[in-house]
């Protein structure tokens, strides 16, 4: 009987060590990540990975992010903290672009679900918008959205990013009502809230 308690506590012993130690890899492994959203505002397919690069400057020789993104598409995806190799093909496997790229968590952690976001495109830079005055309807909304701060008599340009590499927009505008690329405006919104709207511009129009 005592033979059988014992080996009985034993394995118990043994689940916990084996419980700690697995977590401890899944901690090495896992980890907190940073959130990617990866789009595609071109006309054709495009491809995209992301190859961690080790301190001592070594690859890894392991896509840490490997994507196949049709137009007009998105996918998101999450990556640990460090620097990548980031490279981009066309729907014939010709390599467009590639670049490193490093980035680090505000707390090391915690995950940040605050998007990176990447067009494979590569084309074009991403403005943010103030979009209260498109919900500016009658005399009384217009009232009203004075009163609280709100009202513009036109659209705003509050900030603007290079899309030829991830950007992250700040919280400030993310954590508001906030209509991303490929999402449609909403049809109303209360009085008072701030809406902003993240907008693509073709280089060559951008200035128009």
């Amino acid at each position: 009987m005592k033979t059988i308690i014992k080996i009985g506590i034993g394995f118990i012993v043994f689940l916990i060590l084996g419980g700690i130690i697995l977590g401890a890899i899944a901690n090495e492994q896992d980890g907190a990540r940073q959130h990617f959203r990866l789009f595609n505002t071109s006309k054709d397919q495009k491809s995209v990975t992301f190859e961690m690069i080790y301190e001592n400057g070594t690859p890894s020789n392991v896509w840490a992010i490997n994507e196949i993104i049709n137009p007009g598409n998105t996918v998101n995806k999450t990556l640990l903290p460090g620097t990548y190799l980031v490279k981009i093909w066309n729907h014939e496997d010709v390599l467009e672009g590639k670049f490193n790229f490093s980035f680090s968590l505000p707390n090391p952690e915690e995950s940040n679900y605050n998007y990176y976001r990447f067009d494979l495109a590569m084309d074009k830079d991403f403005r943010i918008l103030d979009m209260a005055a498109a919900y500016s309807g009658n005399s009384l909304a217009n009232t009203m959205s004075k009163a609280v701060g709100t009202h513009q008599d036109n659209v705003l340009v509050l900030e603007t990013y290079k899309g030829n590499m991830p950007f992250l927009i700040p919280e400030s505008y993310t954590n508001r009502t906030f209509v991303d690329v490929y999402e449609d405006m909403p049809n109303q919104i209360k009085y008072g809230e701030l809406i902003y709207k993240l907008e693509a511009v073709d280089n060559a129009t951008k200035n128009e």
